[in-house]
């Protein structure tokens, strides 16, 4: 059987290459068997998984069956379809395992551990505290990543000289101290593991872990795997962690013809849990095929930006297919980069759909100041693949002040201006307008707002004096929330259920049948609806001794603490044609998603956070690696790490630009600190350019 590994850098063809390689291989089978083996088709990410398969849907035209995932789906898959092969070796009982949600593994993790973090002194400061815990739960997510068992968590830590508290390396003078603490977050990992699995509740950690130390060694789910499929193929494996180089292997050991795509420069996940080099080592064993092709700016640019990066080529001047956006405070290179993209789109006739504006974080200021001006000169902004809290969408908010007012003991959870946006939105009318207008919604709030720690309720109307001067369309909005308030206090069941019929008939009676929200307001809906019923799911099988009242609050103020994001896993649509809109997003998203413009604005040049790739990586995630040396992790090994990156990361970049790139730059950042970071160089060697309209 072929064994192949196409290697290309972005841009060079390589998923088309990969797709030329499946319809070779489908068209010398015999596809006239009726239970034929089918070929196992892996992605880097959901969006490129969706983007592949349905290109392959169109190429085999149906001929043949294949499965299509993300590695970690893959992976889930597998662990609840053989759950039996798991169980019961580990003696598991109960209800078929259910997969926890970030914001409620969060949640019950730090329950479980209360006791003990309360002994470890910290900071009386909330946010550290959770980082803390994250902190915690994302090393059982590396090891388990890694094809590591969760006992070696606290040796690594302890051998890579890391600090937990601090989430650096270990200062000296600590280290008996160090220890005894790492050995106790050891304990705590292990305690978090058990007591998830004896009630049957599943992380990406523990996915990873069941999967690669129980499921994987068994010879008879190897062999199913042998008879499932014939052949593996697997696009942008530099983003795959360690595990799944262990599937490729038991397949490859079973005769399966395989191919492997990889981008020495598109390493988007690596710190994240994915394991490049590891992979690398899978080449050794195929055909090695280089696909030569430069793409966009790297043939012009590539190595001349490079040796910048390494102050090789300094004294220089860039080709001006790289030009800079220079200002001195941030507000006014916002107004420039605004003012610069008017120019290209009504003076050029760019399209908006060409351009990209791509930094490495993205604050609520930056966002709304070019989504603002943008509007203003009716040139549309679209954010690449937006999650923001749910709790920060006014929409999400609006069904939380609801239930507060709906079940008795929410008093305390919600104020008067809650209850105000709460009334502007409820009164939308079909024309996209509000009934009632933030001045009537606070004379409202003044006058007929009866807060109470235990039952706040909305009084009618005539209890405002003088309340004629609302006017007939307000009052009568107002009166029909209330109508409506108090036939779900009366009529709905204080049950789980009768919660989640109460916010699905005010999605209904609200929003889906007066208005025609758009994709952003639907996904704050769906995402709503499914935390309340993965929260009750968790309630369930937890048998907590609390009132359906406490559980609400419960509920609220989960909803409050902004870890639940409106669009986690963005919903691909059939037909959907991309809009022709200016793409924002931040470097993660954009290489992610495998994103490519005429046209690119890199926001921030001289920040910091362009060498971390606009994502922060995750605690320890270096002695994890299959390649670790066992040394202790040091700033020297951080260092030189991210000067890889930011090389990839720039590499990467160019190639999907084939015409121009603005470097954008403020002398301060939104802290007001003075930006000098790592493509600070870039700025010295480029043409800034002056708009002028």
């Amino acid at each position: 059987m072929g064994r192949i590994w196409l290697q290309g850098r972005s841009q060079s063809g390589k998923t088309t290459a990969l797709v030329n390689q499946i319809k070779t291989w489908v068209e010398a089978q015999d596809c006239r068997a009726i239970a034929v083996p089918g070929l196992l088709v892996l992605a880097a990410n959901n969006r490129n998984q969706w983007d592949l398969a349905t290109r392959l849907q169109t190429e085999l035209n149906g001929t043949y069956p294949f499965t299509s995932k993300t590695a970690i789906a893959f992976i889930q898959d597998e662990v609840k379809l053989f759950w039996p092969l798991i169980a019961t070796p580990l003696e598991l009982k109960g209800d078929l395992p259910l997969r926890l949600r970030p914001e409620m593994e969060q949640k019950l993790a730090r329950e479980l551990w209360a006791d003990t973090l309360s002994t470890w002194e910290l900071p009386p400061n909330e946010r550290y505290q959770n980082r803390l815990v994250r902190r915690l739960l994302d090393l059982l997510f590396l090891a388990g990543a890694a094809g590591i068992g969760a006992e070696e968590i606290p040796q690594r830590l302890h051998q890579g000289n890391l600090s937990l508290l601090t989430g650096l390396t270990a200062m000296a003078g600590f280290g008996d101290r160090l220890t005894a603490f790492t050995a106790t977050a050891g304990e705590l990992i292990l305690q978090w593991r058990d007591w998830c699995l004896e009630r049957g509740f599943l992380t990406y950690g523990i996915l990873y872990e069941l999967y690669g130390q129980h499921l994987l060694p068994n010879k008879t789910y190897r062999a199913s795997l042998g008879k499932r499929f014939r052949a593996i193929f697997a696009d942008d494996v530099q983003d795959y962690p360690a595990i799944a180089q262990a599937i490729a292997t038991v397949l490859l050991d079973q005769g399966c013809h395989a191919v492997f795509t990889e981008n020495p420069v598109g390493r988007v996940r690596l710190g994240l849990g994915a394991d490049p080099d590891h992979w690398q080592n899978l080449s050794k064993c195929c055909q090695v095929i280089a696909l030569g092709r430069e793409a966009g700016l790297v043939g012009s640019l590539g190595a001349q930006v490079q040796g910048y990066l390494e102050h090789r080529a300094l004294g220089k001047r860039l080709p001006t297919q790289m030009q800079s956006i220079q200002a001195i405070a941030r507000a006014q290179l916002l107004t420039r980069v605004t003012e610069q993209i008017q120019h290209l789109v009504k003076d050029q006739g760019v399209a908006p759909g060409d351009i990209a504006i791509i930094a490495p974080g993205l604050d609520e200021v930056a966002r709304y100041t070019l989504m603002d001006g943008l509007a203003a000169v009716n040139i549309p902004l679209e954010p690449l693949q937006e999650q923001r809290p749910l709790y920060s969408s006014p929409w999400g908010r609006s069904f939380v002040t609801l239930l507060a007012l709906i079940y008795p003991g929410c008093g305390r959870l919600i104020y008067g201006a809650d209850v105000a946006e709460m009334l502007i939105l409820l009164s939308q009318t079909p024309q996209g307008k509000p009934a009632i207008d933030p001045v009537r919604a606070g004379l409202l709030v003044d006058y007929c707002f009866q807060p109470d720690p235990e039952r706040p309720q909305l009084l009618p109307v005539v209890t405002m004096a003088r309340g004629d001067r609302l006017g007939y369309q307000a009052s009568t909005a107002y009166t029909q929330i209330c109508q409506w308030l108090h036939q779900a206090q009366t009529t709905g069941s204080l049950t789980p259920q009768g919660v989640l019929e109460t916010l699905n008939r005010a999605i209904q009676d609200f929003y889906l049948q007066k208005l025609s929200p758009d994709y952003s307001q639907l996904a704050t809906f769906r995402e709503l609806m499914e935390t309340a019923q993965h929260f009750w799911q968790c309630g369930d099988r937890l048998h907590q001794n609390l009132s359906i009242s406490a559980q609400i609050r419960e509920f609220i103020q989960l909803l409050q603490e902004d870890t639940i994001t409106t669009n986690p896993r963005p919903q691909q649509q059939f037909n959907h044609q991309p809009r022709n809109a200016v793409t924002l997003a931040t470097i993660f998203q954009y290489r992610g998603d495998r994103r490519r413009h005429p046209y690119q604005f890199w926001l921030d040049v001289g920040s910091r956070l362009w060498e971390k790739g606009g994502a922060a990586t995750l605690f320890g995630y270096g002695v994890f690696l299959k390649n670790w040396d066992g040394q202790p992790w040091s700033i020297a090994a951080e260092q030189k790490g991210d000067r890889q990156r930011l090389q990839d990361i720039v590499q990467d970049l160019l190639a999907r630009t084939d015409i121009q790139i603005y470097l954008c730059h403020s002398d301060f950042g939104t802290n007001g600190s003075e930006q000098l970071g790592p493509l600070y160089p870039l700025l010295q060697a480029t043409e800034e350019k002056i708009t002028l309209l």
